[in-house]
């Protein structure tokens, strides 16, 4: 399998500070690769944004590097094993962040969107409303948006160009955080040659069509790792130019 990443992450027009976080990582274990990726969105309106995504990172990042690769070794992984993983490393982030919310007097929160790629299958851990796709001749939302607004879509009381401009389109349902409970959106599926799996902040895809996304990260335009550098770049600029206040933040991972 050949694989080839970028990423482009911009703070946006009127945000002082990049309250998105992000990782990727691509090992070689046993002739196979194996790649780990993660978006996080600091929750706009709480304190410290930027460092709880940072924290979900770190944490998510420490967990690959330990025991799921101690699983790998083992022979033992299997995808009962890492939903219990995600669930239980999702529960220890939420309680460390209520512990230090609680000691500092603040509230903070952040998405996750995390992507395993092992064995030709895709697995994904998702909290909130930053996404994953799967680009192929089409391009596919894999991730479900934890917002009202996408609620009220899903229940038919709202629709999709509607909720464009809907005063509640960033009120999340689910975040990493001190508030709520916390329910991730665990998923797989099986990789297949010639994809390109995007991940990124609601500020990326709040002013581009998902046709304009296709035509960036359409697998066969991404040949080299600078095409897809390029196309992060660029579709960001474009964000940009349309006005977007949030964070801009996207990962673009390509697999042959």
């Amino acid at each position: 399998m050949e694989v080839k990443t970028a990423f482009y992450t911009d703070m946006g027009n009127v945000k002082k500070v990049n309250q998105d976080s992000l990782s990727i990582k691509v090992l070689n274990l046993l002739d196979e690769k194996i790649i780990f990726a993660v978006v996080c969105d600091g929750v706009g309106g709480l304190e410290q944004g930027e460092l709880a995504s940072k924290e979900v990172v770190l944490e998510l990042d420490k967990w690959f590097q330990s025991s799921f690769l101690q699983i790998v070794s083992e022979g033992d992984f299997s995808k009962e094993w890492l939903n219990k993983q995600w669930e239980q490393q999702i529960e220890k982030i939420v309680q460390k962040m209520k512990r230090y919310g609680k000691c500092f007097g603040i509230v903070l929160g952040t998405t996750v969107s995390a992507l395993l790629i092992y064995q030709k299958r895709y697995y994904i851990c998702h909290v909130g409303d930053s996404r994953i796709y799967e680009v192929r001749e089409e391009l596919k939302q894999l991730t479900t948006d934890h917002t009202l607004v996408a609620q009220e879509i899903r229940m038919g009381r709202l629709t999709q160009e509607e909720s464009k401009w809907d005063a509640r389109r960033n009120v999340l349902l689910q975040c990493i955080g001190t508030v709520g409970q916390v329910h991730p959106q665990l998923l797989s599926g099986k990789v297949r040659e010639n994809t390109t799996f995007v991940l990124c902040t609601d500020g990326f895809v709040h002013r581009v069509s998902e046709q304009e996304m296709l035509g960036y990260f359409e697998p066969e335009k991404l040949q080299q790792k600078e095409d897809i550098e390029k196309a992060c770049r660029e579709l960001t600029q474009t964000v940009r130019q349309r006005g977007e206040e949030d964070n801009i933040t996207v990962v673009g991972i390509v697999v042959r």
